[in-house]
Parts: structure tokens; C-alpha cells; sequence
């Protein structure tokens, strides 16, 4: 099902039926003039209006990886860890302060060019989310991790929690480096 709030193209479908009413309506009753154009406006103002003063939950899930790669490019930890639960843990990191630590070690010495997502799967159950994502981390030449090749493909699973009215990363598991299986005590 198509939710309103999520997209606007439900309501733009209706816009569209609407503005052909109206055009029925006015060749049928001129003396209306544009009165009959004011239905179809209206529904295009509230799919707008709607898809911009409201945030689904999958928007804000979808909307951490995209921050949080930027932050990486820019070298910004504390960027990054705004989006990270106060409960985190993984099979390495056993708490929020083990993986900023592996951060403030790892994305200098990476020295990141840019990040293109190739896909990005989210499945959202309650205050519960996950999801898999595959990005292509192209590296500068001056990075420490260049020596495997400018263009790391990473595969990673997320798991995240809704605090408060805000969706954190409570997990995160490295599931592949360049589509061969790794942990993230494959990173040196």
C-alpha cells in the first residue's frame, strides 16, 4: 500500500484525475470559470505539503547511511556517532566508545575520495530496523588501504533502534570487503 506521507506520487495521480474533471467540468459550465482548477491545485499543495512536513520512519532510516558516508568523506567523527545508539554493540566493538576509537583510527589513514551506494535494502519492524547496503568506497592515492586498489567494494548489515522519536544504528557487522567474506578483524 502507498503511503501519502512517504511519497507524493498517490496524490499527484489524483491531482492528474482531478485537473481532467475539471476540464470537463469547465467545458460543461464556462460561467464557473476557473473555480472547478482550484480541486486539482489544492491536491497538488497537500502531496507536496505532505511528503515535506512529515518524516516516515523509513525516510529518517534511509537518511543515516547517506549522512554518515558524507561524514566519512569529510573525516567527521562526530558526525558519524550522532547517529549511533548509546546501547551500540558488535562483535567487535562492545560499546559506542570501541567503535568511535576504530573510527578516529581507521578514516584518516582510509582518506576517502567519495562513496557510491549500488544498493540499499531497509526492512523496518516497529521501533526495530535493518538493513544491507553495498557501497563502492573509491579511495585518494595517498590512502593507507590504497594498496588493494582505489575502489573497495564494502557489503555491510545494520541494525537500528528508534530512541526517543529518532532511529540510531545499534549494530553494525561487516559482511564482505571486494565480495570476498570479512569481520571487521579483517581491517587492519
Amino acid at each position: 500500500m502507498l503511503n501519502i506521507f512517504e511519497n507524493c506520487w498517490l496524490l499527484l495521480t489524483l491531482t492528474g484525475i482531478a485537473l481532467v474533471a475539471a476540464s470537463i467540468v469547465r467545458q460543461e459550465k464556462p460561467e464557473w470559470g476557473y473555480k472547478p482548477l482550484l480541486v486539482p491545485l489544492l491536491l497538488a499543495a497537500l502531496a507536496f505539503g505532505l511528503d515535506y512536513a512529515f518524516t516516515t520512519d523509513y525516510e529518517a532510516v534511509n537518511a543515516i547511511l547517506p549522512a554518515c558516508k558524507k561524514a566519512a568523506v569529510d573525516k567527521d567523527v562526530d558526525a558519524i556517532m550522532n547517529f549511533v545508539s548509546p546501547n551500540y554493540a558488535d562483535s567487535r566493538h562492545h560499546n559506542r566508545d570501541a567503535l568511535r576509537a576504530d573510527i578516529e583510527r581507521v578514516i584518516p589513514k582510509a582518506s576517502i575520495n567519495r562513496i557510491r551506494t549500488q544498493s540499499h535494502i531497509v526492512t523496518i519492524e516497529g521501533e526495530h530496523a535493518q538493513s544491507e547496503f553495498i557501497v563502492g568506497v573509491h579511495l585518494n592515492k595517498d590512502s593507507g588501504y590504497a594498496a588493494t586498489g582505489s575502489l573497495v567494494m564494502v557489503e555491510m548489515k545494520f541494525e537500528y533502534e528508534k530512541i526517543a522519536e529518532k532511529w540510531y544504528i545499534q549494530r553494525m557487522e561487516l559482511t564482505s570487503l571486494n565480495y570476498q567474506p570479512s569481520k571487521w578483524n579483517d581491517i587492519p
